[in-house]
């Protein structure tokens, strides 16, 4: 297939560009005039520069592709200025969707967020049927595309999915933005170690297979999948290091009683039942582990 995928620079849209190329698509990537590019080679066979709420870079990017992937959003926008939240990421998208629609593809793949989710019943399951009531401008504005999602596909029949990974983590091309490297480092350095916080957890291996085994799947149209494996509290990543590195390390346990609400991830397992040799989002705390084995060399 020939596919478009936008945030093609970033964390996910590195490892996704490379599932894609691996299962042997034809990739083409979006990416601002300023992004670095070098480390993508391999993977991305063709380049359209601009941002994705650019109509002009919009209408180069899905002409003759199958399927477009959108992983990008303006993060500042997301985070600071509800107004260009709106009109770059919502609008923006929407009119990337209909771009897609209008050049024929047959595919538009949405990266969502487990953001999406803020409020939690506590009268059902917290699975792809709860409402999405998020409390942050960058949750709004993964909901508020969702139910055009929706609408394509009954409107227009068009093979539409939204992807929902919680914090992802696992290796970037740049080491030093890996998540949970600073605390990796100062277990290694014997420091003391103080870290608060925890919560729901997915290796970004999991979510590229995903997003590439949904490319060209008819079964996925229509659907959301929440993308989730487990949760944790960040001072397990230093108990880890410490163990791997017999570390004097002091740790200050922040850990609390366990998570408030459970993700039902059953509809995401059997995806990858119906795909060989995918045994994604069941990776746990050896996942964890795996990923602190490769962190500890590189810090």
């Amino acid at each position: 297939m020939n596919i478009a995928l936008t945030g093609a620079t970033g964390f996910l849209g590195f490892h996704t560009a490379k599932a894609l190329k691996a299962a042997g698509h034809h990739v083409r990537g979006l990416a601002r005039r300023t992004s670095r590019r070098e480390h993508l080679a391999r993977y991305v066979d063709e380049w359209v520069t601009g941002d994705f709420y650019d109509p002009q870079a919009q209408v180069g990017l899905v002409a003759g592709v199958d399927c477009v992937i959108h992983a990008a959003v303006d993060y500042d926008a997301a985070s600071n200025v509800p107004v260009h939240n709106f009109t770059r990421n919502v609008a923006g998208t929407l009119q990337l969707l209909e771009a897609a629609r209008q050049a024929h593809a047959q595919q538009f793949i949405f990266v969502s967020s487990g953001a999406v989710y803020a409020e939690i019943l506590p009268d059902r399951k917290l699975d792809e049927n709860h409402p999405t009531w998020p409390d942050s401008l960058y949750g709004a504005y993964k909901a508020s595309v969702e139910p055009f999602l929706k609408a394509y596909h009954g409107q227009f029949e068009m093979n539409t999915s939204s992807w929902r990974p919680v914090a992802i983590y696992g290796l970037p091309p740049d080491v030093g933005q890996s998540r949970w490297i600073d605390q990796v480092r100062a277990v290694k350095a014997g420091e003391r170690v103080s870290v608060t916080g925890g919560g729901k957890i997915v290796h970004v291996q999991d979510v590229a297979d995903a997003l590439a085994c949904a490319a060209g799947d008819a079964a996925v149209a229509g659907k959301f999948f929440n993308l989730v494996d487990r949760h944790m509290y960040w001072q397990s990543v230093a108990e880890i290091a410490k163990e791997l590195t017999g570390s004097s390390s002091e740790i200050e346990d922040h850990a609390g009683s366990g998570p408030k609400n459970t993700f039902d991830t059953a509809a995401t397992v059997a995806f990858f039942d119906a795909h060989e040799n995918y045994t994604a989002i069941r990776r746990g705390l050896g996942g964890i582990r795996d990923y602190v084995r490769e962190l500890l060399p590189l810090v």
